[in-house]
């Protein structure tokens, strides 16, 4: 987990009121976590710093006295930040960085938090070039602090919260294949054998509308039932035009192969 820190000037910290000194970072070796000792008035948020310098300005400090300040959304904030010497556990202000976490009382730090101060312990080893001891800050000194959760998490060895981690990205979804495109139904139809010269059926009035369409009218007296001279005369015309589909050299039935030539002829799929 990277550490994001909020600048002390982002979040309104004050001037110096004196000048904390400078400590390089081949001067520390550990790592202390504090908490607020009783429920603090703020747990989230800018007003947890403010609150944190205000009470340290209080007592005559020059400032916040911690090098960073979590809140329970795991923000972190800039108090003393990396290169500069602490004000929260005597004898170990040179050697020890100081991360507060804004809780006090029996509260339990959310796992958000614990990420951030863990991510902060990474970030400290990995500055100074060397693996820092993990303290609470009664392991410096006689209090309570950091109390009883935290300090068992830092005896634990500072884990890294399961459900803090980033979520892994999930692969991407497999696509559906697509469909494929539905067949065109076709709109060829079948000849009725009942269709014939000289009979009646209702199919030759299609006739007589396919061989208009197709360009072999007029057929006088249509649109009929009746398949008389004159669709005899049309049906002649198609033959003449298309052979194959004859079967005499005057052929005036359509024949169920030239009704399906003729259908095509006028368009239909």
């Amino acid at each position: 987990m990277s550490v994001s820190i909020v600048s002390r000037k982002s979040w309104g910290a004050k001037p110096w009121n004196g000048d904390p000194a400078d400590v390089p970072l081949s001067a520390r070796t550990e790592f202390f976590v504090h908490y607020h000792g009783g429920v603090p008035a703020h747990s989230t948020g800018v007003a947890v710093p403010r609150e944190v310098e205000k009470i340290h300005v209080g007592q005559g400090w020059a400032g916040t006295g911690y090098n960073f300040m979590v809140d329970q959304n795991g923000t972190v904030y800039e108090g003393r930040g990396w290169g500069l010497q602490g004000a929260h556990c005597p004898d170990h202000n040179v050697s020890g960085f100081g991360v507060y976490v804004a809780i006090g009382g029996d509260q339990k730090p959310s796992d958000k938090a614990l990420a951030s101060v863990r991510a902060l312990y990474d970030e400290a080893c990995k500055r100074t070039g060397r693996a820092l001891a993990k303290r609470g800050h009664k392991d410096g000194f006689a209090t309570a602090c950091p109390g009883v959760h935290l300090y068992q998490w830092v005896k634990d060895g500072m884990p890294a919260p399961k459900s803090a981690e980033p979520e892994k990205p999930k692969p991407p979804a497999s696509k559906p294949a697509p469909k494929p495109a539905p067949k065109p139904v076709s709109k060829i139809v079948a000849l009725s054998p009942k269709v014939k010269p000289g009979a009646r059926h209702a199919q030759v009035k299609e006739l007589q509308q396919l061989l208009v369409k197709a360009g072999y009218g007029p057929i006088a007296g249509a649109y009929t039932t009746l398949y008389g001279p004159e669709t005899q005369r049309a049906v002649a015309r198609f033959h003449d035009r298309n052979p194959k589909y004859r079967s005499g050299l005057h052929d005036p039935k359509i024949g169920p192969q030239g009704f399906i030539a003729l259908q095509k002829q006028a368009g239909r799929r």
